[in-house]
């Protein structure tokens, strides 16, 4: 199984593999000390720091000229504002990135952006858009393409959103059998979300929580709080659907320990 690498919130500045890195400025080394920082307060839950670090880094990125520093950084506070319940801001940042930066991006962290900003427009309900800007990606995006179990996932989501349930679970299942040995393991935990929840939907409690439970199992060993919370809140509600009130209790109480627990790190 390939290493977990790549993340844009952690450490995509430094490249990826199987892909060359474009040469940089030279005092990018700074965008990239700041990006690091964000990373470590989005880690811990301090969304308003790592904010404010993605800024200041983004800001440098321009001033330098570094193309990858601005899209990467723009692709960071974007996520940070998504999260923060901010999607039609985080969407203007993507916009607000200018084609000569775009025209100097590795190929991975163009197909980034591009795919955040089908997510946000799903956010935003303007499914149509999303789709759209998807489907172009999708074209753009070969076999062995970084953001190709991103684009499943999303497309998972929309049928979803459509109220195709079935071929969500479809779709789901192909792509999980798909990347299940070699695909970003970040990725690989949404698309077993979306997975769950397309089966939730479907009204298949077991299976639901099977997924679900996998989505767990990698949030977990990536100690990624936020996704944790996510799928707990979903067990709990696949528990619950299926008349498990024990379950749902126990899930619930994990879920507000895992809340609890990211309360405390980020008023650290």
């Amino acid at each position: 199984m390939r290493p977990v690498a790549c993340l844009i919130l952690a450490l995509m500045l430094a490249g990826c593999a199987g892909e060359k890195v474009r040469e940089r400025p030279p005092r990018a080394q700074q965008v990239i000390d700041l990006g690091q920082q964000g990373q470590s307060a989005y880690a811990k839950g301090d969304l308003p720091r790592a904010g404010r670090l993605f800024e200041q880094a983004l800001a440098d990125a321009k001033r330098i000229e570094d193309s990858e520093g601005v899209a990467v950084m723009s692709i960071n506070l974007a996520r940070v504002r998504r999260e923060s319940g901010e999607s039609d801001g985080a969407l203007k940042i993507l916009d607000a990135v200018s084609p000569w930066h775009r025209s100097n991006l590795t190929a991975r962290t163009g197909q980034e952006m591009d795919l955040l900003a089908a997510v946000l427009l799903s956010d935003l309900n303007r499914r149509d858009e999303a789709l759209a800007r998807l489907q172009a990606l999708r074209g753009r995006c070969q076999a062995a393409c970084e953001t190709a179990i991103g684009i499943d996932s999303l497309q998972v989501r929309l049928l979803l959103e459509q109220g195709d349930a079935g071929n969500a679970a479809q779709l789901a299942g192909a792509a999980v059998a798909r990347f299940r040995a070699h695909g970003n393991q970040l990725e690989l935990a949404n698309l077993f979300r979306v997975q769950g929840e397309a089966h939730l939907a479907l009204g298949d409690f077991q299976v639901a929580a099977k997924s679900l439970e996998s989505a767990l199992e990698i949030d977990k060993s990536l100690s990624q709080p936020a996704k944790i919370a996510q799928d707990l809140e979903a067990l709990a509600r696949a528990a619950l659907a299926a008349g498990d009130r024990t379950a749902h209790a126990g899930y619930l109480a994990r879920l507000e320990e895992v809340r609890q627990a990211r309360a405390g790190s980020a008023s650290r």
